[in-house]
């Protein structure tokens, strides 16, 4: 069992085993009047055989999203079974959509008093969603970042200030952070006086 709050993932070998620990749940939960979420709760294949039984089935392989991330069956570079990340679509929307309405507020004050306040969110975001296999979802924020920043600094004045040109040239002036790998699950762990 994986566990955040009240979200949590429950992991079985057998779709029987599964079945039995859903209803056990649902009645210890229901003791508490409480109940599991309907639109939430659900039994998947996953893991090392889900992309076969898939194309034997003639479905797509089931994913799942978990803590703001859509899990999805990959391969490592040897070809082994591996659980792969990217950030869920719904949460990468929302990121957008808050960025672009703090963006619309903003835009009109001081550029020195906000531009700070907008490279921390860019941090931000990379610290939570800059995990192993997601730099593409992330490379993606970081454009979509470029192209608000980039018609909202154009909306303060009612002539156009940028082109794409000068934009670059500003933002190399004034650089945002870049997208990075803030978690990497590769790396080796390294325990107190041991070589790592």
């Amino acid at each position: 069992m994986v566990r955040y709050c009240e979200d949590f993932v429950i992991l079985a070998q057998y779709k029987t085993e599964a079945e039995e620990i859903m209803s056990r749940l649902r009645t210890r939960l229901s003791e508490y009047g409480l109940e599991l979420h309907p639109d939430k709760t659900s039994i998947k294949s996953f893991g090392r055989y889900e992309e076969e039984n898939a194309n034997r089935q003639q479905r797509r392989a089931n994913t799942f999203d978990f803590l703001g991330f859509t899990h999805y069956c990959g391969r490592s570079r040897r070809g082994t079974f591996k659980v792969c990340r990217r950030t869920s679509k719904k949460r990468f929307r929302k990121a957008c959509l808050m960025l672009k309405e703090w963006l619309k507020l903003a835009i009109h004050s001081d550029i020195k008093l906000w531009w700070k306040a907008l490279a921390a969110k860019i941090r931000g975001h990379y610290q939570y969603y800059g995990v192993s296999e997601n730099s593409a979802s992330i490379n993606q924020f970081r454009y979509r970042v470029e192209r608000l920043l980039y018609k909202y600094l154009n909306k303060r004045s009612q002539k156009k200030l940028f082109n794409w040109e000068w934009f670059g040239k500003y933002l190399r002036r004034y650089p945002l952070p870049k997208p990075y790998i803030a978690h990497s699950f590769y790396k080796p762990i390294c325990v107190a006086g041991e070589a790592c």
